[in-house]
């Protein structure tokens, strides 16, 4: 008879018996009855595949996250928190191309900004050498905290995230004032005659985060479902992956230079003019 992790011996026993058609006395029939026709109920309510592939999913999301807390601790003296962002935590470590990193160090480490890219050059060939293709970004605590309220950036960058170390608390106030979105907005002018569909990808999304702040919503999902209404999940695939065609680079810097012109527009008021919004 087969071992079973699941059944006792005498259930077992009992579940032979009724299988061979062999008629059951009274305390079978009670086991029948009170034990085993219960458990294969449970049983059968369970997706035993779905449990066994969560279960192995959820030890390779923590041997990825391991993986990250080793190498950035030992590539970095001074580091608070590491945080996760992005759609590696948009979409729970399925559908992405990267994962997103912010790493926040005790205090301001480097002088010149060219040092802080080398280390984060170093840190990302060290995590490109474990089959982790990243994306990194270096700040100090004290300036996370103090830029984050006035940030459409961070705002929306850390809208989904999670603290894989340290126990860093991202502010829950944010005071946006009309300059901030002014200066968010400037970074989708283009002035490249000849850009990339990333570069027009990445001002339509800047664009769109200045309008979705104008109605005082901060959803990462919303930005995106916003970016395919404008023009098309066929097209802003393209333009992500510089797969689109000339005509198709044409529509779309044409259609984000209408867009930016708008959105200017409905900034109104003073540029000291102030939202306030809740997480």
């Amino acid at each position: 008879m087969v071992k079973s992790v699941i059944f006792t011996k005498r259930e077992l026993e009992v579940i032979h018996r009724k299988m061979n058609n062999t008629k059951l006395n009274q305390t079978d029939s009670n086991y029948l009855s009170r034990f085993i026709r219960p458990k294969l109920k449970e049983i059968g309510s369970l997706d035993a595949k779905y449990l066994l592939d969560k279960m192995e999913y959820n030890q390779k999301i923590k041997s990825i996250e391991n993986k990250i807390k080793k190498i950035i601790l030992s590539s970095l003296n001074d580091v608070d928190s590491i945080i996760l962002y992005g759609s590696v935590i948009q979409n729970n470590y399925k559908n992405y191309n990267d994962i997103d990193i912010m790493i926040v160090t005790k205090s301001k480490i480097y002088k010149k900004e060219i040092d802080k890219y080398k280390k984060i050059k170093e840190i990302k060939n060290i995590l490109k050498d474990n089959s982790i293709v990243s994306d990194i970004e270096i700040i100090s605590k004290e300036n996370l905290i103090k830029s984050y309220k006035n940030s459409p950036t961070l705002i929306y960058e850390l809208k989904d995230h999670k603290v894989i170390y340290g126990d860093i608390k991202i502010p829950k106030k944010i005071e946006l004032y009309n300059i901030d979105l002014h200066m968010k907005l400037d970074w989708s002018d283009i002035y490249d005659p000849r850009p990339s569909g990333k570069e027009i990808y990445s001002a339509l999304r800047n664009t769109l985060v200045v309008r979705l702040l104008l109605s005082k919503i901060i959803d990462n999902k919303r930005l995106k479902e916003s970016l395919y209404e404008e023009l098309g999940k066929n097209l802003i695939e393209r333009l992500k992956n510089n797969k689109q065609s000339n005509e198709e680079k044409r529509y779309a810097l044409h259609y984000l230079k209408n867009l930016i012109e708008d959105t200017r527009k409905q900034i109104r008021g003073g540029l000291w003019e102030k939202t306030q919004l809740l997480k």
